[in-house]
Parts: C-alpha cells; sequence; structure tokens
C-alpha cells in the first residue's frame, strides 16, 4: 500500500511539474506537491544565469514564502558557500549537506551563520539542474535537526524527479530570459537616483540584456579600453564592483518594487 501511495503522489509531482507555464509556477505548483513527496521544512529553487564564465543564482522561488529572506541573503553571500560549485556543475548532481560536511563545520560556517541560523535549519538536500550540459539552476530542500535526515529513499526520488525537472527547466528559463529585459528595470530612474551620464545609461541597459564585452563595445562604437573606464565610473556611481553585482543590484531594486 505505501509503494501505492509514493507511486500515486510521484505521479502527481511530475503532472503539476508539467503543468507549470512560466518559472514562477514552479514555486507555486511544483514545490508544493514535492513536499508529498519528499517531506522538507523549507524548499527553494533558483535560476543560473551565466556573467563573465561564471553562473550565479537569481530569482529565488521558496516554500514556505517567509523563506525569501534566507535566500536572498544567500545571493549576497554566494561566494562563502562551500558547495557553491553546484551550480556550476555541467551535469545533474545530488548530495545531503551532511554527507559532505560534518555538523560542526555546517553550522559554524559563514553561509548558515548569515542565512539559514535564523531557520534553524540542519541539512539540506541539493539538486544541480542542468540540460543539454547547461547548469540551469538548483533546487534545495531543508530540515531541522527535529525532523530527521533525509533518506537514500527520498534521494533516488529526487533524482528520479530531476530528470524533469531538468527538462521542464530548460523550457520555462528559456521563456524567462527572453522577457528578462530593459523591461524589468526603470533604467531612467536608476540612472537620476546615481547620476549615471547618458553613455553609462546605455552600458546598464546592454548589461541587462547579457551582452558580452565585444557586443557592447560594438554598440557603443567604443574601444575596449574607453569600454573599461565607462564600466569603471558606473561601477563607482552604483557602488560595486563587477557586473554580478550590478545585476544584484537591479534584481534588489526590481524586488523593492
Amino acid at each position: 500500500m505505501k509503494m501505492k501511495n509514493i507511486f500515486f503522489i510521484y505521479n502527481n509531482v511530475l503532472s503539476e511539474l508539467y503543468r507549470c507555464r512560466i518559472y514562477n509556477d514552479l514555486g507555486q505548483r511544483f514545490l508544493p506537491m514535492l513536499k508529498m513527496l519528499i517531506p522538507f521544512r523549507y524548499a527553494s529553487i533558483m535560476r543560473s544565469e551565466e556573467q563573465c564564465n561564471r553562473f550565479y543564482l537569481l530569482d529565488p522561488l521558496c516554500l514556505p514564502a517567509e523563506f525569501l529572506e534566507a535566500e536572498r541573503n544567500y545571493m549576497r553571500f554566494a561566494d562563502d558557500d562551500q558547495t557553491g560549485w553546484l551550480s556550476h556543475c555541467r551535469q545533474s548532481t545530488i548530495f545531503r549537506e551532511s554527507d559532505l560536511m560534518t555538523e560542526q563545520q555546517r553550522l559554524s560556517s559563514p553561509i548558515y551563520q548569515k542565512c539559514y541560523q535564523k531557520f534553524d535549519v540542519y541539512d539540506s538536500l541539493e539538486y544541480g539542474i542542468v540540460c543539454n550540459g547547461r547548469p540551469l539552476g538548483t533546487l534545495s530542500l531543508f530540515r531541522g535537526r527535529e525532523d530527521g535526515p533525509f533518506t537514500d529513499d527520498e534521494l533516488f526520488l529526487l533524482t528520479s524527479v530531476g530528470l524533469h525537472l531538468n527538462q521542464q527547466m530548460d523550457a520555462l528559463v528559456g521563456k524567462s530570459r527572453h522577457q528578462h529585459t530593459l523591461d524589468s528595470y526603470d533604467l531612467a530612474s536608476i540612472a537620476t537616483k546615481y547620476g549615471l551620464t547618458a553613455r553609462e545609461t546605455q552600458l546598464l541597459e546592454l548589461l541587462t540584456r547579457f551582452r558580452n564585452n565585444h557586443e557592447i563595445a560594438e554598440s557603443l562604437q567604443v574601444r575596449g579600453s574607453t569600454l573599461q573606464k565607462h564600466f569603471q565610473n558606473m561601477f563607482r556611481k552604483l557602488g560595486v564592483t563587477s557586473r554580478w553585482e550590478v545585476m544584484r543590484l537591479l534584481f534588489d531594486l526590481c524586488q523593492r518594487g
């Protein structure tokens, strides 16, 4: 009877996954059903974006909603994460954090103290979402100490669901990538707020369209050395030091409305 129930829930998880039409649906439809198959206290899905040959995690979808605070903090301190390599893997990877680090290492890490301590997280089950060798994001499930560890059977179930999540994430992120353009940001207001010149505003617009340096230089009709000067001036005014920090700033401003 137990196996029949698991099979029924598993089918419902996949059914809800394939009913998702936009990226945000994963948080509203898929995660609640996944919780019935693999119980967790908190969960998040984050998508990957490539910048300067590195992948960064953006747009966290969380269950429950208040856990968004933890994942927004994670985005700020992701460079401190000892398991951050997951978002760069070229093939799907799954692990329990407790299998990689001791309890003392986990609970004393900067990431835990800055992001997850407030929520009494004890262990996590991490899945790297990958399709055709391209990292697309991560799925993270969290439990408290009293919830008990994730079992080997649950790892197997998540691996099986992950085969479908890889394909669906590829379709949904593809749609989001085309929509995630200048229209998402009020660049005129940002330019005014930070005192950007017209040329620096053009540069910011091209960054939001994920153009590389060569494409930006051609669009602005400037040399590479001149482009670097524009970057430096814009970074200084925005109070950042990299493209990634620019995108994170825009994301935060967008979230504040």
